[in-house]
């Protein structure tokens, strides 16, 4: 059984923040078919949504690897370095909002 620690607070509190705008996103898309919206309005929406969630997996994941690095590296391990390194994967991966 996988046991991780929980995330850091400033890591749950960003995730929490990008989970709460695209929960407004799914909001303004059921408006929009409430509404009759033309469908390239609902897709510019749809693929907002989508960006959203993508960019909230993706720095979970950075999160979680994160943590799998300090935590394999023992107490004494530079978690600055480590953390600069997946920082600058995430650049590479395309930096979201």
């Amino acid at each position: 059984m996988n046991t991780s620690p929980p995330l850091a607070a400033e890591r749950k509190a960003e995730l929490m923040h990008r989970l709460r705008r695209a929960e407004g996103q799914v909001r303004g898309l059921q408006k929009l078919l409430e509404e009759g919206a033309d469908c390239a309005k609902i897709a510019q929406q749809l693929l907002a949504t989508r960006h959203a969630l993508d960019s909230t997996y993706v720095r979970l994941n950075l999160s979680l690897a994160e943590q799998e690095l300090t935590g394999s590296t023992g107490p004494g391990a530079d978690a600055q370095a480590v953390s600069d390194v997946l920082g600058r994967l995430q650049d590479k991966l395309g930096r979201s909002r």
